[in-house]
């Protein structure tokens, strides 16, 4: 049976929480440009996680700035096109294919 934390260790979850950049949920009537970057960042932040990186490794990898993948892993995209997310995911992978459906 799992016990429910302690307060010293909820105040000090809280307080980490508190430091760190809010990660932006997609709004459910959000545009579709913004639901394309939203799924293009997805891809970014498994990348990151399947592979255990640090946001600097990841940085690396795509050969940006570590400031700049802070943003995609807290899917904060409004200064990010999807041209230009499409580079970074193409960084990852070897091959990336974006697809478009009509609903």
């Amino acid at each position: 049976m799992t016990k429910f934390p302690n307060e010293k260790d909820l105040k000090k979850v809280r307080d980490l929480l508190e430091k760190s950049p809010a990660t932006r949920l997609l709004p459910k009537n959000a545009p579709p440009v913004d639901r394309a970057k939203h799924t293009i960042c997805q891809e970014i932040v498994k990348f990151k996680n399947l592979h255990g990186l640090s946001q600097r490794d990841l940085a690396e990898k795509m050969g940006i700035d570590e400031a700049l993948v802070s943003k995609l892993v807290h899917y904060q995209l409004d200064e990010f096109t999807t041209d230009r997310l499409i580079k970074y995911v193409n960084q990852l992978y070897e091959h990336v294919e974006v697809k478009i459906s009509v609903a």
